[in-house]
């Protein structure tokens, strides 16, 4: 067994292996890609929640980025009082803790942070220019969405390809959020890099009640 095994079985869902290989070395559990994202994070990333629950309970102490994905209260506000400099830190693949709990539809953590002062508009260091509100659209969460707004998240910022959450929400058949949206000044005829409005995804989609609240709003 060695560590592109445990990799492997995390991303394909082998959690039998994981637990053996966990039970035999307890010390997996600290390990890290070669990209430097812990087994914890890497679980998270591939929504497997088995594995994520094995690896945590081999863990006492978490960093912020694990806890804010994960939801894990206790050893995110643990990390903001020893230092409160990783509020709007970037983790080793350029997400914050505010973009990883919005991600991951930790609405505790994310409440948590915005409270504490995240910056509620600080976009991923990396390809992706994620903001915090392109990622609760993505994962279409009403309450992270409203929540963000309420905090004075960017309606109309734009991630990589020039996609909006507009886009995103439209891309889904969201219609809540659309709604949400546009009440608060989304631009409906915002276009992506390939020339695509919000109109364009959700026809391409056939979500036809969508396109009608889209239209309207035009």
């Amino acid at each position: 067994m060695n560590l592109l095994e445990v990799i492997g079985w995390i991303k394909t869902g082998q959690n039998g292996e994981l637990a053996q290989a966990l039970k035999a070395n307890p010390l997996i559990a600290e390990s890290k890609t070669e990209q430097g994202i812990s087994l914890l994070l890497l679980a998270t990333y591939h929504r497997n929640k088995i594995a994520i629950e094995l690896l945590r309970s081999y863990r006492q102490h978490l960093d912020i980025f694990e806890a804010a994905s994960i939801g894990d209260m206790d050893n995110l506000k643990m990390q903001l009082a020893n230092d409160i400099n990783l509020l709007n830190a970037y983790s080793i693949d350029g997400f914050t803790p505010l973009g990883l709990a919005c991600f991951f539809g930790q609405y505790d953590a994310v409440s948590f942070l915005l409270a504490q002062g995240a910056n509620s508009n600080l976009a991923s260091a990396n390809a992706f220019r994620v903001a915090p509100i392109h990622s609760a659209c993505a994962i279409s969460n009403y309450d992270i969405t409203e929540l963000l707004i309420r905090y004075s998240a960017n309606i109309n910022v734009k991630q990589q390809q020039g996609i909006t959450p507009l886009h995103s929400a439209a891309h889904h058949g969201q219609t809540r959020i659309v709604q949400l949206l546009i009440a608060h000044g989304a631009d409906t005829n915002a276009r992506t890099d390939a020339g695509q409005t919000p109109l364009d995804m959700a026809l391409e989609k056939n979500f036809l009640e969508t396109a009608a609240i889209i239209r309207q709003g035009i």
